[in-house]
C-alpha cells in the first residue's frame, strides 16, 4: 500500500498522510480531516486593518505634472511649479514606504490588547466559578426547595463575565463564532460536570476545529471538487486539485512519501567479547 502526502493550503499548510486511492475518495477523506482537525475558517482575520487601509488611501493623491517647463514668461517660474508636484510625490512615496512600520506597531499593539483582555477574562471567570462554589456550600445548608438549578446558576453568574468575554472575542475577531446561547449552554455544561475555569475558557482562548462549533458557523455547507485530471483516476505525484465552497477553497498538492528500505543484521553476542589483562607492578 502506497502512502501519499497531501499538502493543503488554507492560510496554513498541513500535510496529511493518505493511502493510494482515487481523487474522489481523497477529497472525501480530506473534508473529514478538515472538519475534525482544521481551525474554523475566520474571514475577519484575512482582512487588512481598516485604520491602516484608510490611512493608506488618504495618502494617495493625484497631481498634474504636465506643466510647461518654460513658464508663462519663459523664465524659471515653470520649473518651480513643476518641481512642487514632484516633491509632493516623493513625500507620498516615503510615507508609503513607512507602511511596514505602521504594520509592526499595529500588530504589537494588537498583541498587547489581546493579552490584556485575556487576563481580564481569566480573572472574571475564576471569580465567577468561585462564586458558584460558595453558592454550592450555602445550598448544602439550605432546604431542598431553595436549591438552584444548574441552568439558573449559569444565568446568574454569566453577566459577571459576559463583558470581559465579549471584549476578548471582539479583539480576537471571533465574536461571530459564539452566540450568547451557546456560551450559556457551555457554561451550564461545565458547572454540571464540575469543570475548572480553565476547562471553560479552553473553547474561547484559542480557535478550535470546525466540529466544535454549530453548523450555522461552519461557513461551508456545499463543496465543489475541481480537478484537471479525471476525478476517477488514481492519485499520482504532483497531482493538484481543489475543493471550493462559497467563500474559500482548499488547494491540495499530492506528494509521495519516499520509499524506505530497512534491513536486519544479526550480531553474534560472542563476537564482541574481550578480555582485559592487567600487569601487576612490583614495588621499588
Amino acid at each position: 500500500m502506497t502512502s501519499l502526502c497531501l499538502s493543503v493550503s488554507l492560510c496554513l499548510c498541513l500535510c496529511l498522510s493518505l493511502s493510494l486511492c482515487v481523487i474522489q475518495r481523497a477529497a472525501l477523506s480530506l473534508l473529514e480531516f478538515y472538519y475534525r482537525d482544521f481551525p474554523l475558517h475566520n474571514p475577519a482575520l484575512l482582512s487588512a486593518s481598516k485604520h491602516r487601509a484608510a490611512k493608506h488611501l488618504a495618502g494617495l493623491k493625484v497631481y498634474t505634472v504636465d506643466v510647461n517647463p518654460a513658464g508663462p514668461a519663459g523664465g524659471s517660474g515653470g520649473s518651480q511649479v513643476g518641481g512642487q508636484p514632484r516633491a509632493m510625490i516623493s513625500a507620498a512615496a516615503r510615507r508609503r514606504d513607512a507602511t511596514h512600520n505602521e504594520l509592526y506597531y499595529e500588530e504589537a499593539d494588537h498583541d498587547r490588547r489581546v493579552r490584556k483582555r485575556r487576563a481580564r477574562l481569566v480573572v472574571a471567570v475564576e471569580e465567577a466559578f468561585m462564586h458558584v462554589r460558595r453558592m454550592q456550600q450555602e445550598e448544602q445548608k439550605a432546604s431542598p426547595g431553595d436549591v438552584m438549578d444548574v441552568r439558573e446558576a449559569a444565568l446568574a453568574i454569566f453577566p459577571s463575565m459576559a463583558r470581559a468575554l465579549q471584549k476578548y472575542l471582539r479583539t480576537t475577531r471571533r465574536q461571530h463564532c459564539h452566540s450568547m446561547d451557546s456560551i450559556q449552554r457551555h457554561l451550564a455544561f461545565c458547572l454540571t460536570h464540575n469543570m475548572s475555569p480553565k476547562a471553560f475558557l479552553e473553547a474561547y482562548l484559542s480557535p478550535g476545529p470546525t466540529l466544535q462549533y454549530g453548523r450555522e458557523r461552519w461557513m461551508a455547507g456545499q463543496w465543489t471538487l475541481v480537478s484537471e485530471a479525471a476525478v476517477t483516476s488514481g492519485l499520482k505525484e504532483d497531482t493538484v486539485f481543489s475543493l471550493r465552497c462559497l467563500d474559500f477553497s482548499l488547494a491540495v498538492t499530492v506528494k509521495s512519501i519516499p520509499y524506505i528500505e530497512m534491513t536486519e543484521e544479526y550480531v553474534d553476542p560472542k563476537s564482541h567479547k574481550f578480555t582485559l589483562s592487567l600487569q601487576s607492578e612490583t614495588s621499588v
